[in-house]
């Protein structure tokens, strides 16, 4: 009879540590839910990040396939150019695309704002169409002056793009590369000063004519003067350039001196 006190002593004990063990397994069992369920969310947040990666990666490749995709033209728009860019650079481009290089090239015009400023776009005629394709393909998203630039098909060259001041009536023929713009005289500097200034250096416009010198459009807050000079040709807009570029006009009656820029327009 006494056996059965310690028996029932033994299986309380064994009823309250079952309990025990049944706890602890049971929090066990939670935090191997709750790391689990951490993982998921983790791998799931990792999953959503790739696929945003992949899914911009697929973006960019099917806007690059649209770009070669679309029909060729013989006429290519360039954006994103800094503002130093010169023509040369243009030329450097299609000559090391080309076979035949930059001789492929018809015409290259800069687009330029209301303030005849450079605003970071060219666009190029070649001979063909396929010749336009080989030079996008080889210069979009390349670097130049540490700008990426972007190459595009137009369908023309249209004259709204084309500065109006580099044409006249009296000649038909563009004067793009044989003018250029000199900036820094006084604000109240006209054609005629300029003509003068010109001729004591023996430098003259095409035709020796002041209706060859032109003052372009400045912003209000500007203090000096800007001017457009057409040459004869393209050596003499050069020869200006490096006689005018970066010297100082002195203007006497207020012995002021104003430092000059001048660069060939294309």
């Amino acid at each position: 009879m006494a056996s059965r006190p310690i028996l029932s002593i033994f299986a309380r004990r064994h009823a309250a540590f079952t309990t025990v063990v049944r706890a602890s397994v049971s929090r066990n069992e939670q935090c191997r839910l709750f790391q689990t369920s951490a993982m998921a969310q983790s791998n799931s947040t990792q999953r959503e990040k790739g696929e945003r990666l992949t899914s911009k990666f697929i973006d960019q490749v099917k806007k690059e396939q649209n770009l070669n995709a679309k029909e060729p033209t013989s006429v290519i728009q360039v954006d994103a150019l800094p503002v130093t860019t010169t023509v040369e650079d243009i030329r450097k481009l299609a000559r090391e695309a080309l076979p035949d290089g930059d001789k492929a090239i018809r015409e290259v015009v800069f687009v330029r704002n209301e303030y005849f400023e450079f605003d970071g776009r060219c666009v190029i005629s070649m001979k063909s169409a396929e010749d336009a394709q080989r030079v996008l393909e080889y210069g979009n998203r390349r670097l130049i002056g540490g700008n990426m630039i972007r190459m595009s098909h137009i369908n023309k060259l249209s004259d709204k793009i084309r500065s109006a001041v580099l044409y006249s009536v009296s000649d038909a023929q563009s004067a793009a590369g044989r003018s250029v713009m000199i900036t820094g005289m006084p604000k109240l500097t006209e054609p005629q000063h300029l003509l003068g200034y010109l001729r004591s250096k023996n430098f003259f416009p095409a035709d020796g004519s002041v209706d060859n010198i032109i003052k372009l459009k400045t912003r209000d807050q500007a203090t000096v003067s800007k001017f457009l000079v057409k040459f004869e040709s393209e050596s003499e807009a050069w020869r200006a350039v490096r006689k005018f570029h970066n010297i100082e006009y002195l203007l006497a009656k207020h012995d002021t001196a104003f430092k000059l820029n001048a660069s060939v327009v294309y």
